[in-house]
């Protein structure tokens, strides 16, 4: 083994070379070193607190002094397991630079020194804004991408509806994104910025009017076959554009093939997930809101009249989908399903009491009217002026002279779909 640095040392080449390191061993006693020293600042971003503090750890009982602009405002004493810590209280917002050092003794000849700073930020960040966009999602399960502008670097808590959206980050430039799904009504958008030292902004609020073409909805009871209920029951929904035998009707007897129809629609969707289409009115006179219904792709409202459950009845401005149903029903009579099959024909033939029901629910009158149009069985074509009146006399007042070919669609000169 070799000691190049011992064999310089006076007795080591003689032998005793124990008393060379012993000699290494006292020099490194005698010379001074510099103390070790770590710092942990409280704060190592900006606040917006009044107090703060730095503290660290250095050898047992050493004095430690904190400088500021070439002064020590404090000086304390590291206890026995080296640890110390400096308290800043009452500080006003701005920059602040300090020196921890400490030295090997009152003499200072060998010292460490390590810099610190605390930020003091308490100005309140700008209002952000957010954009809706120009156009909103027609699904309600579609999620909307909405912008904003902020201040930079900072975070934005976000909530919609009363729901909790969480936190974005804000760019450099001053911008930000989230996606979100909307809430069917009107509701509340609320965003506030925070700064990187926890100072906040005042709370931005829009609200926000969502009306989608489609929701989603579950079944939760079948009130008979063109009639759903949903949202635990609070909400009716009529089938637009078709109508079932009466089953649930205050002044009507059950219809033939009533009780069928309203099965058929249970099996279809009762407590199952369910899409409902808007057209163009939101509910009828009774507050029954008025939807297509789909079952993934399945138009119900078409399987029913397609089925022979339901006939088609058309009732403007809600026609978007009545094509379908007209050629659904003639279908259906072709094939002689349901309504159109032997055991409704019979029915009606040998019951007087549905028949007379029929001629005073369908028979014209002067006095029978729509608050717009009156029954007119005498008007021909040419002198009905609109596709909307048409419909009335036909499917109101069963003047059914207004559709010859019997496919549903009257006064196809100026009713489209014949």
């Amino acid at each position: 083994m070799s000691f190049p640095l011992l064999k310089r040392l006076p007795g080591f080449q003689s032998g005793v070379w124990w008393k060379s390191l012993l000699v290494l061993v006292l020099l490194v006693l005698i010379i001074p070193s510099a103390p070790s020293l770590a710092l942990e600042v409280e704060d190592t971003k900006p606040t917006n607190k009044n107090n703060s503090s730095i503290k660290g750890k250095t050898l047992a009982n050493k004095t430690i002094e904190l400088i500021q602009d070439n002064n020590i405002i404090q000086s304390i004493k590291a206890d026995s397991d080296g640890q110390f810590i400096f308290s800043l209280n009452d500080l006003e917002e701005g920059n602040f630079s300090y020196m921890v050092k400490v030295c090997d003794s009152d003499k200072q000849k060998k010292c460490t020194t390590k810099a610190a700073q605390i930020i003091i930020d308490k100005t309140l960040p700008e209002k952000p804004t957010i954009a809706l966009p120009d156009t909103l999602p027609d699904n309600d399960w579609e999620e909307v991408v909405i912008a904003g502008v902020a201040e930079p670097e900072s975070k934005i808590n976000l909530s919609y509806a009363d729901l909790d959206l969480g936190e974005v980050k804000v760019d450099s430039n001053g911008n930000f994104t989230f996606t979100a799904k909307l809430v069917t009504g009107g509701h509340l958008l609320n965003a506030k910025s925070v700064d990187e030292a926890g100072n906040e902004s005042e709370i931005f609020t829009k609200t926000v009017n969502f009306n989608p073409l489609r929701i989603t909805a579950k079944v939760y009871r079948v009130v008979d076959g063109d009639t759903i209920k949903i949202d635990e029951g609070k909400v009716t929904v009529r089938y637009i554009g078709i109508d079932t035998p009466e089953t649930v009707h205050p002044s009507k007897p059950v219809e033939c093939l009533g009780k069928e129809a309203s099965d058929k629609n249970k099996q279809l969707v009762e407590g199952k997930e369910i899409i409902l289409e808007k057209d163009i009115s939101e509910t009828d006179k009774y507050g029954r809101l008025l939807r297509y219904i789909w079952l993934g792709d399945v138009l119900v409202n078409e399987q029913l009249v397609k089925e022979g459950y339901a006939k088609s009845s058309t009732y403007p401005p809600d026609v978007k989908h009545q094509t379908r149903f007209i050629q659904a029903e003639k279908e259906a009579r072709e094939s002689g399903k349901g309504l159109w099959g032997d055991v409704c024909n019979t029915a009606s033939q040998n019951s007087q009491s549905i028949t007379n029901t029929e001629m005073n629910k369908t028979a014209p009158s002067g006095n029978t009217s729509s608050g717009v149009y009156t029954c007119d069985c005498s008007k021909t074509c040419t002198q009905i002026a609109t596709c909307e009146e048409a419909y009335f006399q036909l499917n109101n007042c069963s003047c059914k002279t207004r559709d010859a070919d019997d496919d549903g669609v009257p006064c196809e000169s100026i009713c489209p779909g014949g």
